[in-house]
């Protein structure tokens, strides 16, 4: 049940506080003090206030509801600061979007220990990485993970180990020729000969230090980065951040997820 004090601004909680503290309320309730705090709610407050007050509630309790009301509304984190849309592709007016693209240069600019990229396409990706190889270059710390889809093309009976070696040897010379490697990561799955065991990797996301992610739409490419309509969420909650990160270290840890080598 919503209490009529939810509807009271910050500031007429604190007023209503004091004056059961130490004001006309203290000494019992009184439409006409409630009125000169609550306004139009007015007798919703009065007919709260006095049923409190004949269950055996006491000026002061009162007031302690009334600041612990204002004190969490107080200390609640703007959903704003926490979660941003990234909408990419033509304006609309009075819709703001944003450069996927600029936004993934962001989180590679703020990671300093762990940068966990996962994506199903890749395509002409070398100037969407090159931030991100200047980043290890400058950072010898920064641990780098990506985690890709490498999938068997119809009609393709080559061992999965030839397939896994041809994506490694296009991924240096397409889209990583820099010399410092990231780890990279694939679900043996996508490689099954069976069509009724093969999955993708079909996840996108951008990871940084486990306290932002970017959770999208888009690929790896340049087409889904920049031109593309895509939607995508920044995320800025710690918790479930982690608990993302927390997912894909448990498929890697669990073999789940095996290392492509790119040496």
């Amino acid at each position: 049940m919503r209490l009529p004090l939810h509807d009271l601004s910050t500031a007429a909680l604190r007023a209503l506080a004091a004056s059961l503290r130490s004001g006309p309320l203290s000494v019992g309730v009184s439409h006409y003090a409630v009125s000169q705090l609550a306004g139009p709610i007015a007798a919703a407050v009065t007919a709260c206030l006095e049923s409190w007050r004949d269950s055996g509630m006491t000026s002061m309790q009162m007031a302690v509801v009334a600041d612990a009301i204002a004190d969490a509304r107080e200390s609640a984190v703007d959903p704003a600061r926490l979660l941003e849309l990234v909408i990419s592709g033509p304006d609309v007016s009075g819709i703001p979007t944003s450069d996927t693209a600029a936004t993934m240069r962001t989180l590679i600019g703020e990671a300093a220990q762990r940068l966990l990229l996962v994506g199903y396409a890749v395509h002409n990706a070398k100037a969407l990485f090159e931030p991100l190889a200047s980043r290890m270059a400058a950072n010898k710390s920064l641990r780098v993970t990506f985690c890709l889809d490498i999938s068997r093309r119809l009609g393709d009976t080559s061992l999965d180990s030839e397939i896994v070696r041809r994506f490694a040897r296009d991924f240096r010379e397409k889209h990583w020729p820099w010399p410092d490697l990231p780890e990279l990561f694939y679900d043996s799955r996508s490689l099954s000969d069976n069509p009724e065991q093969r999955s993708s990797l079909h996840a996108k996301c951008v990871v940084a230090d486990r306290t932002t992610a970017l959770i999208t739409s888009a690929n790896f490419t340049q087409a889904a980065q920049r031109r593309n309509i895509e939607v995508g969420l920044l995320v800025r909650h710690a918790a479930l951040v982690e608990r993302l990160a927390c997912y894909f270290d448990g498929l890697i840890d669990s073999g789940q997820l095996v290392t492509c080598r790119l040496e």
